[in-house]
């Protein structure tokens, strides 16, 4: 049964690239899950679709990783205090040393409560709230260091800090979905956090969905040349020098080419307001 047959008998179900941590339930098709509201359903119908797509066996002892319990099995855990996520992506060379990768990490990481890998490639780190806890650029400093030391390629997600009484396995399931999502759209940036992608994350649908903006991106000339210097200049916040030098080109060589696209176009890439727009207009039709 395809992913098409199953949305013809249950309309309501949805697609997504993670499994359901919270009242619904998902089964795995085609490398993603379909997912329906568990109450939606009779009991023979679960115990038949759970037949059709059998769930792989977990990498993890839910014993050994109460978190792992927790997210995904709604366990209970007593907890106390503020929460973030580290979801990681990890390439691993033939030879890779996984259990001395591990013992770093626990190492590295003081505050840590729990890691475990939820796929070959695919792990979360679960660390509570300390006053001396890692910024983004120190996280990014210590994965660049691990993948060096381990020849390894690491992606990460870092998760906010959340209390303990908020509803955790939901908020775990969206951040999982805003890092599988990013992460492919993502270039030059291993170690990101949800103020990086939230502007294109949360923006997606309505773009997609606007006449306005499809008639408007029609409009537009946008050559290869002038989309990699949009988002050239919006890596570099706007800066003109950090941009030229991305870019491989003379100062004056890219002020004639954003005085001749704003010629074109009437948009001035070098106002934030027209650089976000054209920023957002050219990511959304990659999507």
């Amino acid at each position: 049964m395809t992913i098409k047959e199953l949305i013809e008998l249950y309309p309501f179900g949805k697609i997504q690239e993670t499994k359901a941590t919270n009242e619904n339930i998902s089964f795995p098709v085609d490398g993603k899950y379909f997912v329906l509201p568990k109450d939606s359903l009779q009991e023979t119908e679960i115990r038949l679709l759970k037949k059709l797509f059998p769930v792989k066996d977990s990498f993890v002892d839910p014993k050994k990783h109460p978190w792992y319990d927790y997210l995904f099995n709604q366990g209970s855990l007593n907890l106390v205090g503020n929460f973030r996520v580290i979801h990681i992506q990890l390439k691993k060379p033939k030879a890779f040393l996984q259990a001395e990768w591990e013992n770093s990490i626990t190492e590295i990481f003081p505050n840590l409560v729990d890691f475990f890998f939820t796929s070959e490639n695919d792990g979360a780190l679960i660390e509570k709230y300390a006053k001396n806890h890692y910024t983004l650029e120190e996280l990014q400093s210590i994965f660049l260091t691990l993948d060096a030391d381990f020849d390894s390629s690491t992606t990460a997600f870092i998760g906010n800090f959340f209390s303990a009484h908020e509803p955790f396995p939901t908020l775990f399931e969206e951040e999982q979905q805003i890092f599988k999502k990013e992460t492919e759209y993502l270039r030059g940036k291993t170690t990101f956090a949800l103020p990086d992608v939230a502007l294109h994350y949360f923006t997606q649908e309505a773009m997609k969905q606007s006449n306005i903006i499809q008639t408007f991106y029609k409009q537009l000339v946008l050559t290869n040349e002038i989309q990699q210097l949009i988002l050239s200049l919006w890596r570099n916040q706007g800066n003109i020098s950090s941009t030229a030098k991305d870019l491989y080109m003379h100062r004056n060589t890219l002020h004639y080419r954003l005085e001749k696209f704003y010629e074109q176009t009437g948009l001035s890439l070098k106002k934030m307001d027209d650089l976000v727009f054209c920023y957002l207009l050219i990511t959304k039709q990659k999507k």
